[in-house]
């Protein structure tokens, strides 16, 4: 499984597998792997990587988590890298001003809430996405009326693929 984590200010995607006792990581290329143990407690683990044991202890934190390792605690926030997508996309100015909405991501067109004419308010519901067996529902940012929908429940669509276009309502 892929997840996006941050770690001292620094991002990157790293796939973890794990199997019988053994864990494998690969991060920026370089791949780990290591035999572990879950102790007791729940949150500490023994690794053995390289003929070195090493005690981690992996604990919540809020919405992150603190990864204790010799001693040193360290802040990791860790999301799926979907999560990451759909941040980056809500922050993206350009698809509310071109009176388009896109899917953010490759998925399977669940459901089309609207229909050419209709006028919606700011933040109304537009589209079901299915993408890595999650729903997303895309709403727009602006008021607009619907001039053209371009996909159907069903429709297997891409990254940034536009779903819906709309103009602005008139005064």
């Amino acid at each position: 499984m892929k997840f996006w984590i941050t770690l001292e200010g620094r991002e990157a995607e790293v796939e973890v597998a794990t199997e019988a006792g053994r864990v494998w990581l690969e991060l920026e290329g370089r791949r780990l792997q290591a035999d572990f143990r879950r102790l007791p407690d729940g949150e500490v683990y023994s690794l053995l990587m390289d003929g070195r044991a090493h005690v981690v202890r992996v604990a919540p934190a809020g919405a992150s988590l603190e990864v204790t390792i010799r001693g040193t605690t360290i802040p990791v926030e860790v999301r799926h890298p979907l999560e990451k997508l759909m941040q980056s996309t809500h922050a993206a100015p350009g698809a509310a001003a071109s009176g388009t909405v896109q899917s953010p991501m490759p998925g399977l067109v669940v459901a089309i809430r609207v229909e050419p004419g209709q006028t919606l308010a700011a933040g109304a519901a537009v589209a079901v996405v299915e993408a890595m067996k999650m729903q997303n529902e895309l709403t727009t940012r602006h008021a607009g009326v619907v001039t053209e929908v371009l996909v159907r429940p069903g429709d297997t669509v891409g990254a940034h693929q536009a779903l819906v276009r709309l103009r602005p309502v008139e005064p």
